[in-house]
C-alpha cells in the first residue's frame, strides 16, 4: 500500500545564524547550518525516514529573515496527522526556527512552482542611534530618508521588466530574468515593542519599510534595489535612475547590494491552498 503524502509547512526564521535556505555541501558548510538542512535533520529524526527532501518556496539568503516561507515535502512510510509533525518539529527544532502551520497538499503542489506571488520587505532603520534590539533585523541610516522620492524611484518597477541589473553577480543562468512586480511601497512605521515610548521627547525610532509583491524575484534582486533605492531617498541620485538602469540593463548604476539582515520574506500566495 502506498502511504506516500505530501505536506507544506508555513516557516518562521530568524537567518542570523544561518548561511541562508539552501543545504551546504563540502566547504560551503562552513558558513553556518543552513535553514532547509535543519528542518530535513529534524524531519528524519521525527518520522525515521532516512531521506526527506524539504522544497522551498524561495531561497533566502545568509541572514535574511522569513515571517511566511512556505516548504513542500513528502513522507513516503506512513501518514502523520499534521498536528503531530507540527508539535514534534516545534518540540526539537532550535528557537530561532519555528513551524507557524503544517497542511496535506495535493501531490501535485510545488513550494516554488505553484507559488503565485511572494511578498518581501526590506527595513532601514530611523532614529538617533541604532537600538540594539532591532540591529539584526533592520539597516539603520543616520540621514533621514526622502521617503516621496524613494516611492518616485520604487513606482518605475512596477509591471514587467528585465531586472538582470539587480540579480546578484555571477549568479546563474536563467533562461529568463523577466519578473512582474505587482505593487512596489514605501512607508513609515512605528515600532511596536513593549515600553517603547521616546523619553524626554527624544526623537522615535521608526522603520522605512519597502515593500515588493511579485510573481518571482532573482537572487539578491530585493537587496540590490534597496541600496539602489537607499541612494535615492540620501539624495545622492535622481529616482529617475531606477527607470534607467531597467531600460540599459547596466549592472554597474546598480547601487551597493544592502545587507541582508534587513530582509524578511513575508508572504507567499497559492491558489487552491491558505493558511
Amino acid at each position: 500500500m502506498n502511504s506516500e503524502t505530501r505536506y507544506a509547512l508555513l516557516l518562521s526564521y530568524e537567518g542570523t545564524a544561518y548561511c541562508g535556505w539552501q543545504r551546504q555541501e563540502g566547504s560551503a558548510a562552513e558558513g553556518g547550518p543552513s535553514i532547509q538542512g535543519t528542518i530535513e535533520a529534524t524531519l528524519r529524526r521525527i518520522t525515521s525516514e532516512d531521506t526527506v527532501s524539504l522544497v522551498g518556496s524561495g531561497r533566502t539568503d545568509s541572514g535574511v529573515h522569513a515571517a511566511g516561507q512556505v516548504a513542500h515535502f513528502v513522507l513516503k512510510r506512513k501518514h502523520w496527522e499534521c498536528w503531530v509533525l507540527h508539535k514534534g518539529l516545534n518540540s526539537l527544532l532550535p528557537r530561532d526556527i519555528r513551524v507557524l502551520g503544517v497542511q496535506e497538499v495535493p501531490r501535485d503542489f510545488h513550494a516554488q512552482r505553484s507559488a503565485d506571488q511572494k511578498q518581501y520587505s526590506y527595513y532601514f532603520q530611523q532614529g538617533p542611534a541604532a537600538v540594539p534590539h532591532l540591529q539584526p533585523f533592520s539597516w539603520w541610516i543616520q540621514k533621514k530618508l526622502d521617503l516621496p522620492a524613494m516611492q518616485e524611484a520604487l513606482d518605475h518597477l512596477k509591471g514587467e521588466h528585465d531586472f538582470k541589473p539587480f540579480q546578484a553577480s555571477g549568479a546563474p543562468e536563467l533562461r529568463s530574468t523577466v519578473r512582474k512586480i505587482l505593487e512596489a511601497r514605501i512607508s513609515l512605521e512605528a515600532v511596536p515593542f513593549p515600553g517603547w515610548t521616546p523619553v524626554g521627547g527624544s526623537e522615535p525610532v521608526q522603520l522605512v519599510r519597502m515593500r515588493l509583491v511579485g510573481t518571482g524575484f532573482l537572487k539578491q534582486m530585493v537587496r540590490g534595489i534597496a541600496g539602489t533605492l537607499l541612494q535615492v531617498g540620501e539624495g545622492r541620485r535622481p529616482p529617475g535612475d531606477v527607470r534607467t538602469i531597467l531600460e540599459t540593463r547596466d549592472r554597474r548604476q546598480v547601487g551597493p547590494t544592502a545587507p541582508g539582515r534587513a530582509l524578511w520574506l513575508e508572504r507567499v500566495w497559492y491558489s487552491g491552498i491558505s493558511w
